[in-house]
């Protein structure tokens, strides 16, 4: 597995590509995503992934130009359009990872419907990434405070998710986040599943729960550093993820406060910081490669 910088989960996305890979290999990360729009063109983007392999990075994976599993129809069908040629891009540049998350819930669609729903979408995108030759992944969202937001409930687990995946191709991988998973129970048949399918793993999420709430009571977009408040051990996950073969992306996703103090902090100071965590806790699970 190899250290990922990801602007958009960390606060920095307000900087300019070049100068985030630039801190990336300054301060010792191993990866960097894939930025919008893939450099605008597949020669462009292959000189990138040149560049980028001369530096000894890797890329992390490539963004979603929409919400896919939200937004109208209408809006998915461009965004989906658009989503295929960064794909293309990306790929010309190296990268072969791609995902998305999914919402707990619908105000429209009851549990079953909302199933199918899912199930027709993901077919769609299922197609581009086969034809772009990506590995994809599902992210679910664990927190049950983002699930009560919705009338109808719907999935917020990992079984839940592979059963969605399941439904349409086997070959649809997971993502698997620390908080997610705390949120939805910690529960260790889960995380033994993701173990026993690491081909099936496209990213791994570190993070930790806030310190003054309970499981059930915890907010999305509220989290901590990794290993700082005690309620998820992300050395553990990492050495299992580590001993299991897992090669793919591991990256930050604190959420505030931590995002919005590196958000006001100057790049090389914010990148040094998540560095030092994250390269640390790789570290400590015995999964660094120089």
């Amino acid at each position: 597995m190899y250290s990922n910088l990801n602007p958009r989960t960390m606060g920095m996305n307000h900087h300019p590509y070049e100068k985030l890979r630039d801190a990336a290999v300054k301060h010792g990360f191993q990866g960097i995503e894939v930025p919008a729009h893939a450099f605008g063109s597949v020669k462009a983007a292959q000189e990138e992934g040149k560049r980028l392999e001369s530096l000894g990075l890797r890329w992390g994976l490539m963004m979603t130009p929409c919400d896919m599993f939200k937004v109208p129809d209408d809006e998915f069908e461009t965004g989906l359009e658009q989503w295929a040629r960064w794909l293309e891009r990306a790929r010309a540049a190296g990268c072969t990872r791609a995902y998305n998350h999914f919402w707990p819930g619908s105000d429209e669609r009851s549990f079953d419907e909302n199933f199918e729903w899912h199930h027709k979408r993901l077919t769609k995108i299922w197609h581009v990434m086969e034809e772009t030759g990506m590995q994809y992944g599902l992210e679910f969202m664990g927190a049950q405070t983002v699930c009560d937001q919705f009338k109808h409930p719907f999935i917020r687990s990992l079984c839940g998710t592979v059963a969605l995946a399941d439904s349409v191709s086997e070959k649809i991988s997971i993502v698997f986040d620390g908080i997610h998973w705390y949120t939805s129970g910690a529960r260790n048949d889960d995380l033994y599943w993701a173990l026993g399918h690491i081909d099936r793993v496209v990213n791994l999420h570190l993070d930790d729960a806030s310190p003054f709430k309970t499981a059930l009571e915890q907010w999305d977009r509220e989290r901590a550093l990794p290993n700082t408040t005690g309620a998820i051990d992300s050395t553990r996950i990492v050495k299992m993820f580590h001993e299991r073969g897992y090669e793919g992306p591991v990256m930050l996703e604190p959420m505030s406060p931590a995002t919005d103090r590196w958000e006001s902090m100057d790049l090389d100071s914010a990148t040094a910081e998540a560095a030092e965590c994250l390269n640390g806790i790789l570290k400590q699970a015995g999964a660094w490669i120089d």
